[in-house]
């Protein structure tokens, strides 16, 4: 087997290391810090500014959920107009994509939505980025792509460069600590259906099975207590790490079905990606299940289950302690939404799946979640 990995480049986990920041970054840094909506409020923003007090900064705070295209257009402006030379974003999935977009494009001509529908394309590094995940969840510190959304088409996609990867990405799980339950929860089950996917995904290989198998276990252990216990350091340290070790396996072995739906969905029915990935995850799984026998009964067992069906059992029992829905009832979805969504799902992600669904397939698990 030949394969090749790609990382950002520097990673840094533990408890506190938000402290080292400085001293990563360039001297003489004029920089873009980009928060989440609650940094001022929790005063994640002034500890920031505190910490950055060495730099000539300017702050942007609070970014929308499932970004944009004007959201990174508001921070590439921003960027621009202060002759920013590098960027630190703290936050959630959707602050970090936002960001790191944007720290891509601010050397470059044109818009976001250039980029997005590749009229124009990102040539080699752009701004020096660190990352700081506040979730457990979506990776993005890790990735070297961003999920956007053309809100007036409902349409969301990555916009992906290997030029995208961070300069630094810093997991501090003291930085998850104020992350509430429903958002714990929702990321968390993000974050496991991505070391899922990546276990049994199609580009996995010897390495990002060992990253991916090991974030499972982590994940499954932990999710349930640190929604119980937010402030329990053990659980939260698990979770961070469980989310990191899976972004590294996804970033080399790609994902599946689960994130093939869950963007046209999420988009045309406005709900958070981890929630909705939550929620497609048993479904998607027992379709796959035929045709990765072998790989699903390893990562069972890797993750305490003595078989498969156990593993399945022990997802349910998960999700109904965690309050996730097991259809998208509630959130609308219909038959009328069912073309959007088969034209829409033929990511790259659907194409690493183990099993090749063609669309009466597909349309059998939509129904079934109506």
């Amino acid at each position: 087997m030949n394969y090749s990995l790609s990382f950002p480049g520097r990673i840094i986990f533990g408890a506190g290391t938000v402290k080292d920041l400085p001293g990563l970054i360039p001297a003489d840094s004029r920089v873009l810090l980009v928060t989440g909506s609650h940094a001022e409020k929790d005063g994640l923003l002034e500890f920031m500014q505190q910490l950055l007090i060495g730099f000539e900064a300017v702050s942007v705070c609070g970014i929308e959920s499932e970004p944009p295209l004007s959201e990174v257009d508001k921070l590439i402006q921003a960027g621009r107009y202060s002759s920013s030379t590098a960027i630190v974003a703290i936050g959630g999935g959707s602050v970090i994509d936002a960001a790191k977009t944007a720290a891509a494009l601010i050397p470059l001509e044109g818009m976001t939505a250039d980029y997005f529908y590749d009229r124009l394309q990102i040539q080699g590094k752009g701004l020096f980025f660190a990352a700081l995940p506040t979730t457990a969840g979506t990776g993005a510190e890790i990735t070297p792509n961003a999920v956007l959304t053309d809100t007036k088409v409902s349409i969301k996609k990555s916009i992906r460069h290997q030029g995208m990867f961070a300069d630094v990405a810093i997991i501090d799980p003291e930085l998850t600590y104020s992350c509430p339950p429903a958002l714990t929860a929702a990321s968390g089950l993000d974050a496991f259906t991505q070391a899922v996917e990546s276990y049994i995904s199609k580009g996995a290989n010897t390495v990002s099975r060992l990253l991916a198998g090991k974030a499972a276990s982590l994940l499954m252990a932990n999710i349930v207590q640190a929604c119980k216990a937010p402030l329990d350091a053990a659980a939260r340290s698990a979770m961070a790490e469980g989310s990191m070790l899976g972004a590294m396996a996804f970033t080399q072995s790609g994902l599946g079905a689960v994130h093939g739906l869950a963007h046209p969905i999420g988009g045309k029915l406005k709900i958070a990606h981890g929630l909705c990935c939550a929620i497609l995850l048993l479904p998607v799984l027992k379709a796959n299940r035929p045709s990765c026998r072998q790989h699903f009964k390893e990562l069972a067992q890797l993750c305490g289950f003595d078989s498969a069906d156990d593993f399945l059992a022990g997802i349910a029992d998960i999700e109904k302690k965690l309050n996730i829905p097991d259809t998208f009832k509630k959130f609308g979805l219909d038959e009328e939404h069912f073309d959007f969504i088969l034209k829409n799902c033929r990511s790259g992600s659907m194409q690493k799946n183990p099993r090749k669904f063609n669309n009466p397939e597909l349309l059998e698990i939509l129904k079934g979640l109506c």
